[in-house]
């Protein structure tokens, strides 16, 4: 086996599940995630914008960024705009998250599953969607999604971000991570450019050098490319973001 223990830095409780489905594959699985999410209150920091939410009738669209944005922000939305807006998905575990919860999903990126995914479906005019000139609500956290934000002005939208949840810096579990000493292979999974950065600035020096000696496990080309500034020994790329896809990837390198 090239690997004995493999590390998980995505939030909770997607690690947890995760950890769950890699146990029985024999593997030692450590988990450090760089943040946890706490929800906000959009009507108490951003009434105005709820306001012009109701008021977009048939011509708006929502773009919900994550599963984690439906779970903090769909019960902040009124359910006469979900059944009148557009609704948009970035990618297949958002837009299953949707129709689990009852809501009708008119778009989704034809493929991928990045911001510059759904605005090529957007910019094709294939996709059933209001008209650009109408407003545009993402649903994501502070700092995120610009680049969506600014592909979508450039097709016309007037664009509203709705933050419904906060990330928080994950507290560092030392006494897990000084496991890593004895390690003889790690794999680490990365599903996130803030979370690389965020881990390599507050782990301690060894543990940080010894998880950039070990194969990194990564969801995109984007990633990919952000892993070489590292210098991971070996870097591998899963078909998408969702666990099934990571357990997948993981199973062929065993």
């Amino acid at each position: 086996m090239p690997f004995s223990h493999v590390l998980l830095t995505r939030p909770q409780p997607e690690s947890s599940e995760l950890a769950a489905l890699l146990t029985p594959l024999g593997l030692e699985v450590l988990i450090q995630p760089a943040f946890t999410y706490l929800p906000v209150n959009a009507q108490a920091e951003q009434a105005d914008e709820l306001v012009a939410l109701e008021r977009s009738g048939r011509s708006g669209l929502l773009l919900f960024t994550s599963p984690r944005a439906v779970a903090h922000g769909l019960g902040q939305v009124p359910a006469a705009v979900l059944n009148s807006a557009g609704v948009a998905a970035i990618g297949p575990a958002t837009a299953r998250a949707l129709r689990d919860a009852g809501v009708r999903v008119t778009l989704t990126a034809q493929q991928g599953y990045t911001s510059e995914d759904l605005l090529n479906t957007v910019a094709s005019g294939s996709a059933v969607v209001p008209s650009p000139g109408g407003e545009a609500f993402i649903l994501a956290a502070p700092g995120g999604r610009d680049k969506l934000a600014r592909g979508l002005e450039d097709l016309g939208w007037a664009v509203r971000t709705i933050h419904v949840y906060r990330p928080e810096p994950a507290a560092v579990d030392r006494p897990q991570l000084k496991r890593l000493d004895s390690v003889s292979g790690l794999l680490s999974v990365w599903t996130s450019g803030n979370t690389m950065k965020a881990l390599s600035q507050r782990l301690p020096p060894a543990a940080w050098f010894r998880i950039c000696q070990g194969e990194w496990l990564v969801i995109s080309e984007r990633l990919a490319r952000l892993a070489r500034a590292y210098g991971p020994s070996r870097i591998h790329r899963a078909s998408g973001p969702g666990n099934d896809a990571i357990l997948s990837a993981i199973r062929g390198l065993l």
